[in-house]
């Protein structure tokens, strides 16, 4: 496993540091823990089936992600997405799974758990299943600006709002106000327009943003 999890993570970062610093934190009483994989075709794919064995059982909820083109930099391509369906049938030829109920409305992660009772994974969908029109995420970056789109190329200055000297409640209503104006739909974009590289300018880079 390790040599693919360090060529997915781009920085050489051992895999055993990782599972180290996650049974850290089970140890000091971390709850609710969610481990997360992006599947990438043709790197670590063979390692899906690997990834929930190791987690089955262990009360950590691991969610595989598509490999998405956030950012201009890791040279994203469509022909290296494994849809979340060949995931969960993976998975389920021989751990047998089914689905299960959101968590709240807006959930970007589908749910499913393990028939026999010994835990959950989550699939997030954004290349093949789409879930622009239900979201309700936005994303604050370290200095103080607000993008309400992981595919955003700019955000908003949150920075300068919060420093104006209004109250919550205007602070709240222009958030509000901002957030009902939104039009980002680059998911729902680029699969209408699979024939067609879609403009949207530099994204901004997940390191810049977080997950």
């Amino acid at each position: 496993m390790t040599p693919f999890s360090k060529k997915m993570n781009d920085v050489d970062f051992p895999v055993t540091d990782v599972l180290d610093g996650i049974l850290a934190a089970q140890d000091v009483g971390f709850t609710d823990i969610k481990v997360n994989m992006v599947v990438k075709k043709g790197c670590n794919e063979h390692q899906i089936l690997a990834m929930a064995k190791h987690f089955k059982g262990s009360g950590i909820i691991l969610r595989f992600i598509e490999f998405m083109d956030v950012g201009s930099s890791n040279g994203w391509d469509m022909a290296q997405v494994v849809p979340s369906k060949d995931v969960i049938a993976q998975i389920n030829n021989v751990l047998p799974l089914e689905p299960i109920e959101a968590n709240y409305a807006g959930e970007v992660a589908q749910r499913w758990r393990y028939q026999d009772g010994s835990g959950e994974i989550g699939v997030i969908s954004s290349v093949t299943q789409t879930f622009c029109h239900e979201c309700t995420r936005a994303r604050i970056s370290t200095d103080g600006q607000m993008y309400l789109c992981l595919f955003a190329n700019s955000g908003f200055d949150f920075k300068t709002l919060l420093r104006s000297g209004k109250s919550d409640l205007e602070i709240a209503n222009a958030i509000m106000s901002t957030w009902s104006q939104r039009t980002d739909n680059y998911s729902e974009m680029r699969g209408s327009h699979s024939e067609e590289k879609i403009s949207n300018g530099r994204k901004v880079e997940m390191s810049y943003i977080g997950g």
